[in-house]
């Protein structure tokens, strides 16, 4: 007998409709409650149009509306919701009869990954949905559809998705735990800049004028944080037939495309993933080692801070700088202290200490190593001071609340703001070691400023020196100087950053930009009070405002403006009225802001030392109540 045996190719499947439509009718509380919760918001458009006669929307609001959500809301929403959509279709990974249950259907890993990704990508968007054709149907009906918005904040709503999903994805590849899998989510959303955060902290310990504000460079690695900076809503409010925009929808662009690569990872990790990882922390066995280091160096910068100051630094530590040994030796205890936290973890036992010495003397090398470099400053940080051609803008802050702010790099002022900033850095050493003495209680060490304790409390004044470099590649560079002024060297040396100070702050061209508009533009109206007997209101347009402008910068360039001055007798600066000028329009460029720049308002405090600006009132007859008996001073 003979038998014939026929055979069929078999037909690989990359979908599984049962197991889609399983997911959806599993998990429908949660698409379903929210995209209730959100239908919300078409409805009340459509019963304030209907119910209140007063309410008119035309295309152009609603397409603001749409706009205004879409960078304001959405990317927070996505950052929640797509992690639960998330935690949910992949939880079967998480315990061990239901991912058996899984990998014993049959079906390939391919078909699972793809089927179980297109269901929770489909939870994400349904909400988005249906109250996008609600609210395209409330415009329909009454006429008021913006068509290019509704496809540019749906565009961008599926980008956002896309990027959101799959980074909950890829933490589930690495996790099989549901808790643990939020935890690595949240993490790796917000990693760069907590790190950033906590080593610049650490840093500014150490290093001369470095501040927790010096961080952010890393902000392209927290996608949230970034795309909140960048994509944003531009409305032309100043010229009604302007167009609207989104602006920065290449970020989200960009974000989405780095999302389907972490898509074909997660695919990558989801093949070679062992069913016996159900439960674990961490699934993957590579990873192991880095959150063991990981949670070494994130309990040393953080927790390892804290025990210094509670044990050293406020008993024993002198000036603001951190001492080093003290320091390494904290963030050595609890480095070790984190790397045996995180091994319980993984092995889910505390029987974690016996054998294993390799780990904590490396975690000991580690912090070593990073006290060493950033004491050591091999990066050249503390010294780092821009370069002209790359500024956009430079400003300088005293703690007295005294500013220049936003000046022009090829300013004079520019300069001598760049000259200060040197002449702190070739003091450094001075400074540190009056800075100690003064948090010491201002025991001063004798010939460390030629004065005596009691001369010293009277002659000396403790400020915080503060720089804000605006690049033009966008970056933005921050430092910060605790300083102490000392009155002769404030006046009387001009080779000390205390007179340079003085000469930045207190000079003409301080006084000049201070009262400057920061766009430029012309003066077109002043309004003022002075209050000196009855009062004098002031009210003044076109040519007299100039007028009165160009006395108020004569008064400044001749130094009768008032400066803080820390050693100077403020007697002649008797207060007595205000001023506010509006220059119209101003020349400010389209940054991609909500808002555009219109008109600019610079209020001018008026003292009595202010002889050109009081004599040009005068002049134009302001002179009500008592303002001609007022004795001007020069």
């Amino acid at each position: 007998m003979n038998w014939e045996v026929s055979t069929m190719p078999s037909k690989r499947s990359f979908f599984n409709g049962t197991l889609f439509r399983k997911n959806l009718t599993r998990f429908w509380p949660l698409w379903g409650g929210v995209s209730l919760m959100g239908a919300v918001f078409p409805l009340y458009v459509l019963l304030s149009i209907l119910g209140r006669e007063y309410v008119s929307y035309t295309a152009r609001d609603m397409g603001r509306a749409l706009y205004g959500v879409v960078t304001e809301l959405v990317p927070g929403f996505l950052l929640v919701y797509a992690a639960l959509c998330g935690v949910l279709v992949w939880g079967y990974l998480n315990n061990s009869r239901s991912v058996g249950l899984y990998h014993s259907l049959p079906v390939d890993r391919t078909c699972l990954y793809l089927t179980t990704l297109a269901s929770g990508f489909a939870m994400v968007l349904i909400p988005f949905v249906v109250v996008g054709a609600l609210l395209c149907l409330v415009c329909l009906v009454t006429g008021t559809l913006p068509l290019l918005a509704v496809a540019e904040t749906a565009l961008a709503v599926v980008l956002m998705a896309v990027f959101y999903f799959s980074t909950a994805t890829l933490a589930a590849m690495v996790t099989g735990n549901g808790f643990a899998m939020l935890a690595f989510y949240a993490i790796g959303h917000f990693l760069a800049v907590l790190l950033e955060s906590l080593v610049t902290a650490f840093a500014s310990g150490f290093l001369f004028g470095l501040t927790s504000l010096s961080a952010g460079v890393l902000n392209f690695l927290s996608p949230t944080i970034y795309i909140y900076e960048h994509f944003k809503a531009y409305y032309s409010i100043w010229d009604a037939s302007g167009p609207d925009s989104l602006q920065g929808m290449w970020v989200i662009a960009v974000y989405a495309l780095a999302g389907l690569v972490l898509l074909a990872l997660s695919w990558l990790l989801y093949r070679r993933r062992k069913s016996e990882s159900a439960g674990d922390v961490v699934a993957q066995w590579w990873l192991k080692p880095i959150f063991r280091y990981g949670v070494a160096l994130c309990s040393a910068l953080t927790l390892g801070q804290v025990l210094y100051e509670l044990v050293y630094g406020f008993p024993f530590q002198e000036g603001v700088y951190y001492h080093l040994i003290p320091m390494a030796i904290c963030l050595i205890i609890t480095g070790i202290l984190g790397y045996y936290v995180a091994s319980m973890l993984l092995k889910k036992s505390l029987r974690v200490f016996k054998g294993d010495w390799q780990g904590p003397v490396t975690t000991a090398a580690i912090v070593v190593i990073l006290c060493g470099c950033v004491s050591l400053d091999i990066f050249g940080t503390a010294s780092y001071v821009p370069e002209t051609e790359e500024i956009d803008t430079i400003s300088v802050t005293c703690s007295a609340g005294y500013a220049v702010t936003e000046i022009a790099p090829d300013s004079p002022l520019a300069q001598s703001a760049l000259a200060l900033h040197r002449a702190i850095l070739a003091d450094e050493d001075y400074i540190r070691d009056m800075t100690a003495q003064w948090n010491d209680g201002g025991q001063w060490e004798e010939g460390s400023t030629g004065l005596t304790d009691r001369a010293a409390s009277a002659d000396m004044d403790f400020e915080c020196v503060h720089f804000q470099y605006v690049l033009k590649n966008g970056d933005t560079v921050y430092r910060s100087y605790p300083v102490v002024l000392v009155k002769d060297r404030w006046y009387n040396q001009p080779d000390t950053f205390d007179c340079q100070l003085r000469e930045t702050l207190c000079g003409p061209e301080a006084a000049i930009a201070s009262v400057s508009p920061g766009y430029g533009g012309t003066v077109e109206s002043v309004y003022g009070y002075i209050w000196i007997e009855e009062g004098t209101d002031i009210s003044l347009a076109g040519d007299e405002a100039r007028a009165v402008y160009s006395a108020v910068l004569e008064d400044a360039a001749a130094g009768r403006l008032y400066h803080w001055d820390p050693f100077a007798d403020d007697e002649e600066y008797e207060l007595i009225g205000s001023l506010e000028f509006a220059f119209q329009p101003g020349n400010a460029p389209n940054d991609g802001n909500s808002y555009s720049i219109g008109t600019e308002y610079k209020t001018v405090d008026l003292y009595t030392a202010m002889t050109s600006t009081l004599q040009t009132l005068r002049t134009l007859g302001w002179n009500g109540g008592g303002l001609v008996d007022t004795e001007m001073q020069g």
